[in-house]
């Protein structure tokens, strides 16, 4: 018991003076506040305060406006299904703030227990979660959120993971930006794609010391997907037709990377495969499969860096592909890339192009319905400025959609700040 009060009077201590302001350090990396908590255990408290004020011209559908902003709603309404309200004939601009990306991790870490096998366990959580009520106030009251909670156990080259993290089908080397990170540049709308699910994860380092570094991964996820309509009851009871199917999503990844003299590049290629109960639960039917590939690469030489990906696959609308639409008959392909150049120690440009665009022709063609979202272009420009812990950044968004009933776009100016703790 002592034990406990101890490490949690020791919790608190340093989570205030973590908020309260911690020192300077001198590159942007999350390395964190670190508290002893006896008996071998260490908490290592990371995180960042992400802020952002925009300007939109021109609406945003489906996720939002703000940090979340991605796909341009139409100019005129989609009747449905689903829904979609329009553009705004006139009178388009809205100015507003964003803070939900604030972000914190606690990594727990414990001495070998087992040979060498240590225990880690890692709860990462925003304020991304519902607002709490309609403006005037109830939009400056975001709620707290889970994003990651699983429990590690590693022995440095091989690590067993339980529990919710990103899918092997997410590139975690997303588009640089400061006001599009928890929804990066390009999510359901330009090529970005995969998402976090609960489930069981095994990585292991090939060859931690050659050259050529080499790792898989392999990863067994919840099913995922919409409830299926009646007659099922799984809408009343929240069951989606990925879990419906009675089987796990699977994907497996393999990383490479090297450094060479003055240039480093990294890449890595996945496979995903899932299957959905378009019936439902209690309704007799077959199971459908949907899968997808994907490869992404990053080369940073001196004060340039390139990176980007492609994916191609089937029905993958649950890892925001296919512009973010779930019929699993859907087939299509994304892809972005994005460069940078730091051209002082301070001073940096970015600019990013992707593109998202399932095969809506063959879509109608063997099923007779219209999608709804058929193309989408989304390109970003920022000007970022870095030091230590702090950046900031001016930057510009836009999205161009081909919605079933016109073409439409929207742009968003912002100035945003980023604080790692």
């Amino acid at each position: 018991m002592r034990k406990g009060v101890a490490s949690f009077s020791g919790l608190a201590v340093i989570v205030i003076s973590v908020l309260g302001g911690a020192r300077p350090a001198p590159a942007q990396q999350p390395t964190g506040q670190v508290v002893r908590l006896g008996e071998g255990e260490t908490l290592t408290i990371t995180g960042f305060i992400n802020g952002t004020l925009f300007n939109d011209v021109g609406l945003f559908s489906s996720f939002g406006q703000g940090q979340n902003a991605e796909i341009a709603a139409p100019r005129v309404p989609i009747v449905g299904p689903p829904a979609v309200p329009a553009q705004p004939g006139v009178n388009q601009g809205i100015f507003d703030g964003d803070a939900r990306n604030t972000r914190i991790n606690f990594t727990f870490n414990s001495q070998p227990v087992l040979g060498k096998w240590a225990p880690r366990a890692t709860l990462e959580a925003d304020f991304f979660g519902a607002l709490n009520g309609a403006p005037p106030y109830g939009d400056e009251q975001p709620q707290f959120r889970i994003r990651h909670a699983f429990v590690d156990f590693s022995n440095g080259r091989t690590t067993l993971r339980i529990g919710q993290f990103w899918a092997p089908f997410f590139n975690t080397d997303i588009p640089v930006s400061l006001a599009h990170i928890p929804f990066p540049v390009g999510l359901g709308s330009g090529g970005v794609v995969g998402w976090r699910f609960p489930g069981v994860f095994l990585y292991h380092d090939l060859t931690p010391t050659n050259p050529l570094k080499l790792q898989i991964q392999v990863a067994a996820l919840k099913g995922s997907g919409p409830p299926a309509g009646a007659p099922s009851n799984d809408v009343a009871t929240g069951i989606g037709n990925g879990e419906a199917s009675g089987v796990p999503q699977f994907e497996t990844r393999l990383n490479l990377a090297r450094k060479f003299t003055n240039v480093s590049w990294s890449g890595y290629v996945v496979y995903h495969i899932d299957w959905k109960d378009p019936n439902g639960t209690g309704v007799p039917g077959s199971n459908i499969t949907d899968w997808g590939v994907e490869s992404g690469h990053s080369i940073a030489a001196g004060s340039f860096t390139l990176h980007g990906n492609f994916y191609y696959g089937k029905g993958l609308g649950t890892q925001f592909a296919n512009i973010h639409q779930f019929q699993p008959q859907i087939r299509g392909w994304g892809a972005w890339a994005q460069a940078g150049y730091d051209f002082t120690a301070h001073w940096s440009v970015w600019a990013d192009y992707g593109m998202d665009q399932p095969d809506y022709a063959r879509f109608n063609r063997e099923t007779t319905l219209t999608l709804a979202r058929q193309l989408s272009h989304t390109g970003s420009a920022m000007l970022r400025f870095r030091a230590g812990r702090y950046a900031a950044g001016l930057e510009y968004f836009r999205n161009v959609m081909r919605w079933s009933n016109g073409i439409s776009s929207a742009d968003q100016y912002s100035l945003s700040a980023l604080y790692t703790l």
